[in-house]
């Protein structure tokens, strides 16, 4: 099942960041559609170029669910977005997304923690908000604030995967459709042929599960024939030639399809030549990839049965029999973190007073010790250093805990980000 609407988590941001967030998702956009928006890391950086040539401090987020734009600032620039949709032949009628200020965190926050996913809890999210944030950073488009709130979101996600009964049941895209070729299979895949295409990250993750799921005839076929032998290995599967595609699919019970390409790697024209050869026997296709790696008109071809992502949302979500405790410790972990960021960002926001504080102390502290030593002119000049440094001192005590109290959220939000590794995964 889908996400629950964003309306049912409860949880505020008291201060309100200059984050902002517009784009697309599975809520209210079809594969057909968000294929349209996929971007490559290529493309991204090149985007995220432009964006800083524009001074736009800029994220761009582009996975299988979703391909959202976050700026930071003042300006108003879902424009950047909408250009983006026009050059991707998408009429300017497409309905986007938005949220603004807290709302902005807030919805950065459950996506990073797989709660606004096709697949609810699914984990390969968190892997791809911290890629788009590396790319960001390392495109030079982000801010300090963007800093401090992208890395709380990652926490949270991090805390989500580890404290929750979602973490300790994952879900994957890869493993929802591996489950949905079983059932379709009579729910055993031992004694079906397998023919996966791709040797990506979604790739080995199909292979992980059928290795899961007991399926031991199992053909592995990539235009990358080396990395292709490296995941075969690894997951008992055998290696094929592409070129064998074709004939392999004649042959095989169940095609998943999940590789990189930004077009159609299987035909409507193959599938049917595959199904002459077949004698019958149907043939059930998985397109695992956005943009599509399938042809849509092969749903048209006799005695194939094929899925995509929405197919897979439609009819199974490993995630749907999830108790409401996990969801209930979710919304607690990310209201928790949310508190930590809110003084975090509150304690950025008073530095300059706070300097400023620290600056008017020293002069007062100065002047009071000029005033001491007017009335005692028969000190030392050891005693006069010494009552120079009591008002130093007793600033520096007194303004040390209200320094400390504003710092101590950010630095150990900065600890945690050193601990824990990063999740990583394939496209959602």
């Amino acid at each position: 099942m889908p996400a629950p609407p964003l309306a049912q988590y409860p949880f505020r941001v008291p201060s309100e960041p200059a984050l902002h967030v517009v784009g697309i998702s599975h809520h209210t956009a079809g594969v057909e559609l968000r294929e349209q928006f996929s971007l490559t890391p290529a493309e991204i950086t090149l985007r995220l170029e432009h964006a800083l040539d524009e001074g736009l401090a800029a994220l761009l987020l582009s996975t299988c669910n979703r391909c959202e734009v976050y700026w930071h600032g003042d300006g108003d620039h879902e424009a950047w977005f909408r250009e983006l949709a026009r050059e991707r032949g998408v009429p300017d009628e497409v309905p986007v997304e938005r949220w603004d200020g807290s709302a902005a965190v807030r919805h950065l926050f459950i996506v990073a923690a797989g709660l606004d996913s096709q697949i609810l809890g699914e984990t390969e999210i968190l892997g791809q908000v911290r890629r788009a944030y590396d790319l960001a950073r390392a495109s030079g488009t982000t801010t300090h604030e963007m800093d401090l709130i992208f890395s709380a979101a990652l926490s949270a996600g991090r805390r989500v995967r580890r404290e929750t009964l979602l973490g300790r049941h994952p879900s994957s895209v890869s493993s929802a459709a591996v489950d949905l070729m079983a059932s379709s299979c009579g729910g055993e895949l031992d004694g079906h042929r397998v023919l996966v295409l791709g040797a990506g990250e979604a790739a080995e993750g199909v292979l992980r599960s059928l290795h899961a799921r007991g399926a031991s005839n199992v053909q592995l076929a990539n235009r990358n024939p080396d990395r292709a032998a490296t995941l075969a290995h690894a997951w008992g599967a055998s290696v094929r030639a592409w070129d064998e595609v074709p004939a392999l699919a004649a042959e095989a019970d169940i095609l998943m399809v999940a590789t990189s390409s930004s077009h159609p790697v299987v035909s409507a024209m193959q599938l049917r030549q595959a199904m002459e050869a077949r004698q019958g026997r149907v043939l059930m296709v998985m397109d695992l990839a956005v943009p599509r790696n399938v042809e849509p008109g092969a749903r048209q071809v006799a005695g194939i049965t094929l899925f995509d992502l929405d197919d897979l949302q439609r009819l199974k979500c490993p995630a749907s029999d999830t108790p409401s405790l996990a969801l209930a410790d979710a919304e607690r972990i990310l209201a928790e973190e949310l508190v930590r960021l809110d003084v975090s960002l509150h304690g950025r926001a008073a530095a300059p007073r706070l300097a400023e504080l620290h600056r008017l102390a020293a002069e007062m502290a100065e002047q009071e010790a000029a005033w001491a030593l007017a009335q005692l002119a028969e000190l030392s000049e050891r005693d006069r250093e010494i009552v120079k440094e009591m008002a130093d001192r007793l600033v520096r005590r007194v303004l040390y805990p209200v320094s400390r109290s504003l710092r101590l959220p950010e630095q150990r939000q900065q600890a945690d980000r050193l601990a824990a590794p990063e999740a990583s995964g394939t496209p959602d």
